[in-house]
């Protein structure tokens, strides 16, 4: 919990591929932290990472920096404010175009995390999700726009973490051409392949989850999540049900995959990438039953704040 020198409320400003959001943070009375307002503002700086060197186009950054600086006023009331970056920037070659736009923009420094700390933090913001206390050993998936985190728990014990580069607007961009239709057997194939072989060479053999059970964050698990019953949430969702809907979503257009699941429209086109990597994904790991949250790298930061009244390392 926090000390009595730490903020009374953070906000931390998570700088994604596919979006950038705003959390603004206190102390819970049974969590760490506990969620005050969210804000989502939708910027995909993470398209077109897919050449080489990977890079953000001028008009990403100025949509980014933008972006940033106006949820930073949205968070000048907070006692600390913390903005940090994950695949898109920490993969492209200009990323200190992207750092030094930012703090022109907002006057606040643009905190890149590593893979392994990024992994870590969305381990940390667990903590804060009382849906999860019965859980002790499972995989968890954190499904971005520029990368996969998967980190593993044993008896409440961090086993495993890695960040794969499979996040869906990165898969997108590279693997298909139109993302509005109905996604054919053939890109299906290529999404599996591609996922597969990078699951191939990552330190996770074959069925390696410490138990059956997978617990996914991220837009695509928030959106899928939103669709399904009050039962399934709480008693978790098989594979082979996640598999059905996974297929029927990717069969519709992208105008059907909005109105009959409730996805935003600017999220849309992503969605099948996204299912597909999810599923070969938990096949490769061996999950057989799913479980969803929304505490992940946001509230891990937060977490920290709260605590030592900084960002430290953990």
């Amino acid at each position: 919990m926090a000390t009595s020198s730490s903020p009374e409320t953070v906000g931390v400003i998570d700088v994604g591929s596919n979006t950038i959001k705003l959390l603004i943070a206190k102390p819970g009375s049974k969590v760490p932290a506990e969620k005050v307002e969210f804000i989502v503002e939708e910027t995909r700086i993470g398209e077109g990472m897919t050449g080489q060197p990977p890079t953000i186009d001028a008009d990403a950054i100025a949509r980014g920096s933008a972006a940033i600086a106006r949820l930073a006023q949205a968070a000048s009331n907070c006692n600390a404010i913390c903005i940090v970056a994950t695949s898109a920037v920490r993969d492209s070659s200009n990323k200190q175009a992207f750092v030094n736009a930012v703090e022109k923009a907002c006057g606040h420094e643009l905190r890149i995390l590593s893979g392994d700390e990024e992994a870590a933090y969305i381990g940390l913001a667990l903590k804060c999700d009382p849906a999860l206390s019965q859980l002790d050993s499972y995989s968890l998936l954190d499904l971005g726009g520029g990368s996969l985190e998967c980190i593993q728990f044993s008896n409440h014990k961090l086993l495993n973490a890695e960040s794969l580069q499979l996040g869906s607007v990165r898969l997108a961009s590279l693997l298909l051409t139109d993302r509005t239709e109905p996604l054919t057997p053939a890109n299906r194939a290529r999404i599996a392949r591609y996922v597969q072989e990078h699951w191939s060479v990552s330190q996770f053999p074959k069925n390696s989850s410490p138990s059956e059970i997978a617990v996914l964050t991220g837009g695509a698990a928030k959106h899928l999540s939103e669709s399904l019953t009050g039962s399934q949430l709480i008693n978790g969702l098989s594979i082979s049900e996640f598999t059905r809907i996974a297929h029927h979503l990717c069969s519709l257009p992208l105008i059907e995959r909005v109105q009959q699941y409730g996805i935003p429209e600017s999220r849309a086109d992503i969605f099948p990438t996204a299912m597909i990597t999810l599923e070969e994904s938990l096949k490769h790991l061996g999950c057989e039953r799913l479980y969803f949250s929304e505490y992940n790298l946001r509230f891990g930061v937060a977490t920290t704040l709260l605590t030592h009244g900084r960002l430290v390392a953990i």
